[in-house]
């Protein structure tokens, strides 16, 4: 079953949502929507900073956020 999650929650900067059955799908439509203008690819090149994240800390975060998800 799908899940979806919004371009800001992935660390964007709007509301599109992007569904997927697996998180790796999500992230991916993510990403070409988020390098498509300037402003969403200033958020994300800034993502660690403004989160304290490393990208591996990032991913196991959002991996178990998608696990806990409700299907849609």
């Amino acid at each position: 079953m799908a899940k979806s999650f919004s371009c800001s929650e992935l660390g964007g900067v709007c509301d599109e949502r992007f569904s997927g059955d697996t998180l790796e799908e999500i992230i991916k439509k993510g990403m070409e929507h988020m390098m498509s203008d300037e402003a969403h690819k200033t958020k994300i090149s800034n993502m660690s900073n403004d989160t304290g994240e490393t990208k591996e800390e990032w991913l196991e975060r959002m991996q178990k956020e998608f696990d806990t998800r409700e299907d849609e």
